[in-house]
């Protein structure tokens, strides 16, 4: 498995290349819960994280869960494509 900071999996997931995430708990000699996620690739490439706070662990989960069935490079590839034709009316 590939490390990976939160930040970059939160792009990967925003950009679609995130297949499937888990969160796993890690053990914690403290009263905090710990834990890290394992992620998978488009290209089957897995990932972790280090073992962080559940709480912040949950949020990027739950950036996965409200964009992962999202089609971002679609969109903005129309929209780019649209905006350079023009029409000749004339």
């Amino acid at each position: 498995m590939k490390p990976v900071a939160l930040l970059d999996l939160e792009g990967l997931i925003l950009n679609g290349f995130i297949q499937h995430l888990e969160i796993i708990d890690c053990e914690s000699p403290s009263n905090t819960r710990l834990s890290k996620i394992i992620g998978k690739l488009n290209d089957g490439t897995e990932v972790v994280t280090e073992c962080y706070e559940y709480s912040r662990l949950s949020r990027i989960y739950l950036v996965f869960v409200n964009y992962r069935d999202k089609n971002w490079f679609s969109e903005v590839k129309s929209r780019a494509v649209m905006s350079g034709i023009t029409y000749d009316l004339e």
